[in-house]
């Protein structure tokens, strides 16, 4: 997908972030020098940087190219040159580096830091194709000279460290199998920290999963905050509707988690309705979004179409997350956009993967 429409910083970094994305492109679309290929064109072409966008554009046809939206960086705000910086330092550091480190080099909350390196880390232990050109990127930004001096760390308040300590735990372990001490260590605060902000391990689930439930609606609204097409953004949507590269695979388990306690706890079910109703808004502003420009034509009054797709969705994304043999996240999201297709009246064709 590609990465919002972004100015280059301000100052001294606007010259380390065009680099980083003259990095990106040379290494992704035009590796040893080669002319890139324009989908559109069907052919090699010439490209330009396009002003003020993190993208290339055919001198031709002028087809838009983002550089980083097919590598882990896809759809981050999160300047480029901060994105190779946090490789470096993850690949230099012995074992697994921890938020604090990207935190107090970049200069960024522990929140972002957090996510970042999490971003970083799967896509290094999947050890595919991404893991080499993140690893390619890294030695070739070393090479060029680029350094980030180390800043004071912000490593967040102990509530926030201890809601996102609580939410990787919790998705990894289970509620039950995650001792208070487990979410005290992970967020580097005392037990009695923990106790402070939260009664019981409860408290703290329904709390990680507030927290984890923020961070999927807001990249939902970065993505669609991006000047693409309705079915740019339909994909979009379609994307984080199952769980996959978008980090929010531990989201998901948290749902599982959560739903097993909605019966025993009235707190936990108001929770839910309300997440529910805000992805629903959310997927109905996007459907709405399409029937207006005459893009989609519903089978059924959209309120119902929306009410039809997040019940499948989410029936695909358990089904994926508890690791049915049948139910890959790519089977899951061709069985998705079939559906959409067929309620919004579009071409099943329009909803591959692909550019916007």
């Amino acid at each position: 997908m590609p990465v919002e429409a972004s100015a280059s910083p301000p100052g001294p970094d606007a010259a380390k972030e065009e680099a980083a994305l003259a990095l990106l492109w040379s290494a992704v679309h035009a590796p040893g020098g080669r002319a890139p290929f324009c989908r559109r064109c069907g052919a090699h072409r010439s490209f330009h940087r396009v002003s003020r966008r993190r993208a290339y554009a055919c001198d031709s046809c002028g087809a838009h190219v983002y550089p980083a939206s097919t590598t882990p960086f896809a759809g981050s705000p999160v300047p480029l040159a901060a994105w190779l910086d946090a490789v470096v330092i993850v690949l230099d550091s012995p074992g697994k580096a921890r938020p604090n480190r990207v935190a107090g080099a970049l200069g960024v909350d522990y929140r972002r830091a957090w996510r970042m390196t999490r971003r970083i880390d799967e896509a290094l232990q999947a050890d595919g194709d991404d893991a080499a050109l993140l690893r390619r990127l890294a030695g070739l930004w070393k090479e060029q000279g680029h350094t980030r001096p180390g800043r004071a760390p912000d490593p967040g308040s102990p509530e926030d460290r201890i809601r996102i300590a609580a939410c990787r735990l919790m998705a990894e372990r289970g509620i039950e199998a995650t001792r208070i001490a487990d979410i005290a260590r992970e967020a580097g605060v005392s037990n009695a920290s923990i106790h402070y902000y939260f009664r019981s391990k409860d408290e703290a689930l329904l709390a990680a999963f507030r927290w984890a439930g923020d961070q999927l609606h807001l990249t939902l609204q970065r993505l669609l905050d991006e000047n693409v097409s309705t079915v740019g953004q339909l994909r979009h949507l379609l994307e984080l509707s199952i769980p996959g590269d978008q980090g929010t695979f531990e989201e998901y388990l948290l749902w599982l988690e959560v739903w097993a306690r909605v019966r025993r706890h009235s707190a936990f079910l108001d929770e839910c309705v309300r997440m529910s109703r805000r992805w629903a808004d959310a997927v109905l502003d996007v459907f709405a979004a399409g029937v207006r420009d005459g893009t989609f034509t519903p089978v059924a009054p959209l309120g119902e179409v929306c009410e039809r797709y997040v019940a499948i969705a989410e029936s695909l994304a358990v089904r994926n997350t508890l690791g049915y043999s049948d139910m890959s996240a790519e089977t899951a999201r061709g069985l998705l956009a079939r559906f959409t297709a067929e309620q919004l009246g579009v071409p099943a064709g329009l909803l591959e993967p692909g550019p916007s």
